[in-house]
């Protein structure tokens, strides 16, 4: 397990995977204008079961180091990994920021995979560059090789609760902590805006739910700039919403 710390974040960024935080950075680059920014980062051993507990206790170690409630933020199993963390610890946690986590909160790429493998009769390599096409769009063949790497490293090395006969699947349910699931519409890990749209329903007054209408699975990575807009303002909103309340308690008493 290793921690990428800048001082008293205010910003948690959850990373499970080495080969593909470079996709993350981006975004993060662009809120560190105006918070603090940490990157965690969890490092799946070889010789460690995937055990998702494992992350949210070493999550929790770091965030009892910081000096108040943070935002968490996290794509796909990363967002699995934030929302259980805030469930468990509300107290520890100003809002969750979800990207290309669906209303099952356990699919994945990596689920994607191993589905196709048993549809499609044909080699992991020719499966993980079909899986990079469908993932960024990309068409170069250098490219899609490229990317197809990237991939390979991140299922073989990363926290992945799915394998090729357990596919697992997590259930929402409504959390005290603010909220905001972002996705794209053209994302067909997360099911698209139909699926989407079953966020509703676990959804409360404070939270939201924005799409952009296009950038696939990784559209946090070519859509940084939209995705960091989204966030400040979800924040801003929570930052008004706290003085309003806070206000009217002043005038209560």
């Amino acid at each position: 397990m290793t921690l990428r710390q800048t001082p008293s974040p205010q910003v948690v960024a959850i990373c499970t995977s080495q080969s593909l935080r470079r996709f993350d950075l981006p975004l993060l680059r662009s809120l560190s204008r105006q918070y603090t920014v940490a990157q965690w980062e969890y490092c799946q051993n070889v010789d460690q079961p995937v055990d998702l507990n494992l992350a949210i206790a070493g999550l929790h170690e770091f965030i009892q180091t910081c000096q108040d409630k943070v935002h968490l933020v996290g794509h796909g199993i990363a967002g699995l990994i934030g929302w259980l963390y805030a469930k468990q610890y509300p107290e520890q946690v100003r809002s969750l920021t979800m990207l290309s986590t669906g209303v099952d909160l356990a699919i994945s790429w990596h689920s994607h995979y191993y589905e196709q493998r048993q549809l499609i009769s044909c080699s992991r390599e020719v499966m993980l560059k079909r899986t990079a096409f469908y993932l960024f769009g990309y068409r170069d063949k250098e490219m899609l090789c490229w990317l197809a790497d990237l991939l390979q490293q991140d299922l073989d090395n990363s926290l992945v609760p799915h394998s090729l006969f357990a596919p697992v699947h997590i259930a929402p349910s409504t959390i005290s902590v603010p909220m905001l699931v972002c996705g794209a519409i053209d994302d067909y890990v997360a099911g698209g805006s139909n699926s989407y749209q079953k966020w509703k329903q676990h959804l409360k007054d404070s939270d939201r739910l924005w799409l952009s209408n296009h950038g696939k699975h990784f559209f946090h990575y070519s859509q940084w700039q939209a995705v960091s807009t989204q966030m400040r303002s979800f924040w801003n909103s929570l930052t008004l919403l706290r003085a309003t309340s806070l206000s009217n308690i002043q005038i209560n008493v």
